[in-house]
C-alpha cells in the first residue's frame, strides 16, 4: 500500500512540475515575439499542437475555430505549430485561425512529450482548467463533440 501512495504521489508531482513547466514557458508568435503561456492562466486552456503538413490537423482546424468562437472570454484556446513561419502564416489566414499562434520547435516537441506525448505525433491537444491542471489530453484528431463536451465539464 505504501508503495501505491508513494507511486500517486510521484505522479502528481510529475503532472504537476509538468503544468508548472509549461505554465513558465514561452514560444514566438508568428511575429517573432516571445509569448509567455502564463498570459492565458486563469481561465480553461486548450493546447493544439500541430502542423500545416499534418493532414488530421487540417481536418481538425475549422472545428478548433469554430469552438474558440462558441468558448470566448470563457475559455483561450492556443496553437502550438511545429512547423516554419512562412507556411503558418498562410495557413491562419486561410483557416482564419482566430486564436494566438506559436512557432514550436524542439523544446515544444520536449513540452509535447512531458504533457504525455510520448510518440512525439501531431495533432496532439491538451487541457488546462482555470487552476492550470493538466485534465485532458489526446493524440491525433480531436473532434468537436469529444472537445465539446470536455469544455462543458470546465465551465459551470
Amino acid at each position: 500500500m505504501k508503495q501505491i501512495l508513494l507511486a500517486i504521489n510521484l505522479i502528481a508531482a510529475t503532472q504537476l512540475a509538468n503544468a508548472a513547466d509549461f505554465m513558465a514557458a514561452s514560444f514566438p508568435d508568428l511575429a517573432g515575439k516571445p509569448q509567455a503561456m502564463k498570459q492565458w492562466q486563469g481561465k480553461p486552456m486548450v493546447v493544439n499542437y500541430w502542423a500545416t503538413w499534418c493532414g488530421p490537423c487540417r481536418q481538425e482546424m475549422p472545428e478548433l475555430v469554430e469552438l474558440q468562437k462558441k468558448y470566448q472570454g470563457k475559455v483561450q484556446f492556443v496553437g502550438i505549430a511545429i512547423d516554419e513561419v512562412q507556411p503558418v502564416s498562410v495557413f491562419v489566414k486561410q483557416y482564419k485561425v482566430n486564436f494566438p499562434t506559436l512557432i514550436g520547435s524542439n523544446s515544444a516537441m520536449e513540452m509535447m512529450r512531458a504533457q504525455g506525448n510520448v510518440q512525439g505525433g501531431l495533432p496532439f491537444t491538451v487541457i488546462y482548467d482555470a487552476q492550470s491542471k493538466l485534465v485532458f489530453k489526446e493524440l491525433g484528431r480531436m473532434h468537436k463533440e469529444k472537445l465539446d463536451d470536455q469544455l462543458k465539464k470546465l465551465i459551470k
